[in-house]
């Protein structure tokens, strides 16, 4: 029993770290998730106007691919974008299904300074006609078919 206890002390001394980034405990950034529709209302990806998985997402300002998820459990089939404005204040994406781009998202993102949490200046959707859904906070996004 002295040896186990000596052991959980060790691995909890050697797991400590007094130089942790301020970023290590910083809340989740929001969660950005975009539903598009065509213009009947319906979701692009539930009656196959277009393949979710020729779904990228492209940061404007390095041209390097941003990390998504697709959701599709119970048929939602939402774009998911996570940690938006954690590695960078300044966000500048597009979406695009294929080489078509659908929108783009740009985000000013602050640390504020009272805490550990992100606050977000200002959230802009170019490019489209989209509306929030207050309860759900998913994007419902207007795709241009043409």
């Amino acid at each position: 029993m002295k040896q186990l206890s000596s052991l959980v002390f060790i691995f909890l001394l050697i797991g400590c770290n007094s130089q942790a980034d301020i970023t290590d405990n910083l809340t989740a950034p929001e969660t950005f998730a975009f539903q598009i529709l065509d213009h009947k209302g319906e979701n692009v990806f539930s009656n196959k106007t277009y393949d979710a998985k020729k779904i990228t997402v492209k940061n404007l300002d390095s041209d390097d691919v941003v990390k998504h998820h697709f959701v599709s459990d119970n048929n939602l089939n939402i774009i998911v974008l996570e940690n938006v404005g954690r590695e960078s204040e300044d966000v500048n994406y597009s979406i695009n299904v294929g080489d078509k781009s659908i929108f783009e998202l740009h985000v000013d993102a602050i640390l504020v300074k009272k805490g550990v949490n992100f606050e977000y200046k200002n959230v802009e959707i170019t490019n489209t006609t989209f509306k929030r859904d207050k309860t759900s906070g998913v994007y419902n996004v207007l795709a241009s078919l043409d």
